[in-house]
């Protein structure tokens, strides 16, 4: 932590739905263990000093951490894992909060405060996600009932588009076919169409609102980097400087291996499951990646990788190189430099 001497509080507050749960210690020493309903809650706050205040990040976390901003103070949002080993003793509200309060002095990476405009952009990518996770479900369940009647669909979103109307016709025109059937079948595809639409929609949107983030247009220039990962690029480096370097943002998103041992012998695992990262964000960067294995300029760096290892462990070591500089254009404030991904 820097030096505390600005600060004339500090708090770990265990958020909740109607309860907060707030211990407070002054600049001198003075400890105070409060229990503060909703509405009361930014009231213990008011009128206060410059405060540091510790939360746990979740989904009242970011708008909480806004009005207290508002009010001068500073607050540092916690990783829920990062806090556990700091709670001690029975699992409570009291107990909690000293283990936020404890997290927040212990060097814990902290999770970025998001403006209105990233809230925003965050919020539409997010609704596009669940669009897309829809919109693929139903297009399988499509598939997979269409099976039952011998008519075979390819995986892509291009074959759907082409073979559903082929498909259908076909169906409505068998004889040992329920018109009933055919009738769901094809308002469950006009669902599917609007969804597809819906995310088109979406993606301009989203565009549209990342074009005034800091940062969008020195993404976009990127390699491999398109309009909707530049997007997703403005949030996750919102506040690049809660990372100490490009490795710690590459392993946040889950392009760094793990290591494990024990009794001096360490040894280098694989990259985390998607359980344990950020597996979204890894996804989109891996698809920036066989952009760049694609591209026809490749450097030499990227040329030799993929002669030397198997092509899915190239495609994520070009992608932990991208999130490296990525992470480092943020932090500087400067738009792409061809140095190791592309020569020209």
């Amino acid at each position: 932590m820097d030096n505390h001497t600005q600060y004339l509080g500090f708090a770990g507050v265990d958020l909740a739905k109607k309860v907060m749960q707030i211990h407070f210690v002054t600049a001198d020493g003075e400890i105070t263990d409060k229990s503060a309903k909703r509405a009361e809650f930014l009231d213990f706050f008011r009128n206060r000093g410059k405060c540091l205040i510790g939360m746990e990040a979740c989904g009242s976390s970011q708008d909480w951490a806004r009005k207290l901003e508002a009010m001068g103070h500073e607050v540092h949002l916690l990783p829920p894992k990062a806090v556990k080993p700091f709670v001690s003793g029975q699992k409570n509200d009291h107990n909690d909060a000293i283990g936020i309060y404890k997290a927040m002095f212990n060097g814990v990476r902290r999770v970025p405060v998001k403006s209105t405009e990233i809230r925003d952009l965050q919020t539409l990518r997010r609704i596009r996600s669940q669009v897309t996770k829809d919109k693929v479900k139903e297009i399988n369940h499509v598939r997979g009932l269409l099976a039952e009647y011998g008519i075979v669909m390819g995986k892509s979103l291009n074959a759907f588009n082409k073979d559903i109307s082929s498909a259908l016709g076909i169906l409505t025109e068998r004889g040992d076919v329920s018109p009933l059937v055919a009738e769901e079948l094809r308002t469950t595809v006009e669902a599917i169409k609007a969804k597809i639409e819906r995310q088109k929609k979406l993606d301009q949107e989203i565009e549209q609102l990342a074009r005034g983030c800091k940062n969008y247009e020195n993404f976009l220039k990127t390699p491999g980097v398109g309009p909707f990962t530049a997007a997703m690029l403005c949030v996750l480096l919102c506040d690049p400087s809660i990372f100490a370097n490009g490795r710690q943002f590459a392993a946040y998103i889950g392009l760094a291996p793990r290591s494990r041992g024990s009794g001096g012998k360490n040894y280098v695992t694989g990259i985390p499951s998607k359980f344990n990262c950020d597996s979204e964000s890894r996804a989109v960067l891996v698809e920036c990646a066989q952009a760049i294995a694609r591209c026809k300029n490749k450097s030499l760096w990227v040329e030799e990788i993929l002669r030397r290892k198997p092509k899915k462990v190239a495609l994520i070591a070009i992608a932990n190189k991208l999130a490296r500089q990525v992470w480092a254009m943020a932090n500087k404030g400067e738009s792409f430099k061809q140095m190791v991904v592309l020569t020209a």
